[in-house]
């Protein structure tokens, strides 16, 4: 708005020009003003300092390696290269004792509360080595957990969430299937009937899914794929059933009998990340389990036991790491670990375990099978002259088809093994 000039700032020359009466900008009486700063300067107002920032991003980290004065600058890389993937390390303190050893706990300052509390939540718990386990938590909570009352409370209970029947489709008159395509350059997700004479619409949605989407083994759950994570829809209008937080989310795959769900991020395992691979509870959406991911990856990463009772995974160097439910925590405190290990495979039937082990020197290779939880091997069949064997089990676990590449002639080199005159029996 011009402003209205006095006579006397005229140049002789400027004609003079009347504005008329200047605007007044005071508020009229009794206005309130209720528009917050909030609203009138978000972006700004999300800058502001908070006085707990400070605070909010530090955490403790407790179970930290005792080392002496000579050792700490090691242990120093070692935590920047654990935490400093959360973001910027601030400040570090490493509290010492007359002797110049430190403690076994660290204080770590990140640039944003948001690095503190991601930090948090992955390494909480995080395996360091065998005898060095890491328990984080965040300044700021030492105040809650002081305050906690010593009488116990009886926890509100939850209310009852009914999800529908989430087999509604079982009750097709003509026992039809659905099936899910992917259409509208990926921007789309149909679900058909296949009804007869020609496919009818079930549900139809734009952007469902960002890269694919995955059913359950039973059909109870549509499993869809997001960047920030895996969205599982369910029942008759395929409403939302849980919304599971995992970044970079890239494979999916169900247990058996529906009741986990195993998801695996690369962009984690490139980070070297605790949180490569987890284990969901289907039906709570709870995470039960997180897990290193060995590169290169082999998917899927667990194979279930028929009952979601067990499940496990073969390491490079031939340990078989086998896992029990619903404690998560490995079989017998520990791995198997068979040289020259192959490959394994469930029975469709019971809780037993098939494996192959390849050759060594002049020991034979060999087929195994393997009862679980004892561990007892109920089976041994010595294989010879064999490359390679592919084990494929009837569909009600009465018998298991063994696939036997064999070789007439071996013949090495430095850097590998070649095969000559390959021929195939069972």
């Amino acid at each position: 708005m011009a402003r209205k000039k006095n006579p006397s700032e005229v140049e002789d020359d400027e004609e003079f020009v009347d504005y008329g009466e200047e605007p007044c900008f005071d508020d009229p009486e009794g206005f309130v003003d209720d528009v917050t700063d909030e609203e009138l300067m978000p972006e700004i107002m999300k800058q502001k300092p908070r006085e707990s920032d400070g605070v909010d991003a530090v955490i403790v980290v407790d179970g930290v390696p005792v080392v002496g004065a000579d050792r700490i600058e090691k242990l120093k890389n070692v935590i920047r290269k654990t935490f400093g993937k959360f973001g910027k390390l601030v400040n570090e303190h490493y509290p010492v004792d007359e002797e110049g050893k430190t403690k076994g706990y660290i204080f770590l300052e990140f640039a944003t509360p948001e690095n503190a509390e991601n930090a948090v939540s992955v390494m909480n718990n995080y395996k360091l080595d065998k005898q060095h386990t890491f328990l984080v938590n965040r300044f700021s909570d030492f105040e809650k957990y002081e305050n906690i009352s010593e009488e116990w409370e009886e926890p509100a209970p939850q209310e009852y969430v009914d999800q529908g029947n989430l087999r509604s489709w079982l009750l097709e008159p003509d026992a039809c299937d659905q099936y899910s395509v992917i259409h509208g350059g990926g921007d789309v997700v149909t679900i058909y009937s296949n009804s007869l004479p020609d496919a009818s619409e079930v549900q139809s949605r734009k952007n469902w899914t960002e890269s694919y989407v995955k059913w359950s083994p039973l059909g109870t759950y549509l499993a869809t794929c997001h960047s920030k994570g895996i969205a599982l829809w369910g029942g008759s209008d395929f409403k939302s059933l849980q919304k599971l937080p995992h970044p970079g989310v890239e494979y999916i795959d169900f247990s058996p009998c529906e009741k986990y769900l195993v998801t695996f991020s690369p962009r984690a395992m490139h980070m070297d990340d605790i949180s490569a691979i987890i284990i969901w509870d289907t039906r709570t959406g709870a995470e039960k389990r997180s897990f290193h991911a060995e590169e290169p990856m082999r998917l899927p990463a667990f194979k279930w036991s028929h009952d979601d009772r067990f499940f496990a995974r073969m390491t490079k160097d031939g340990t078989l790491s086998i896992y029990e439910t619903p404690s998560f925590g490995l079989l017998g405190k520990k791995s198997i670990k068979v040289e020259h290990m192959r490959d394994f495979s469930w029975s469709p039937k019971e809780n037993i375990l098939a494996y192959w082990v390849g050759e060594n020197k002049d020991v034979p290779a060999r087929v195994v099978l393997m009862e679980l939880p004892s561990r007892n091997e109920i089976r041994v069949k010595n294989l010879f002259s064999v490359a390679d064997c592919k084990m494929h089990w009837q569909k009600s676990g009465d018998y298991l088809c063994v696939k036997v590449d064999r070789y007439k002639k071996l013949l090495k080199d430095e850097k590998e093994v070649k095969y000559a005159g390959m021929y195939y029996n069972f």
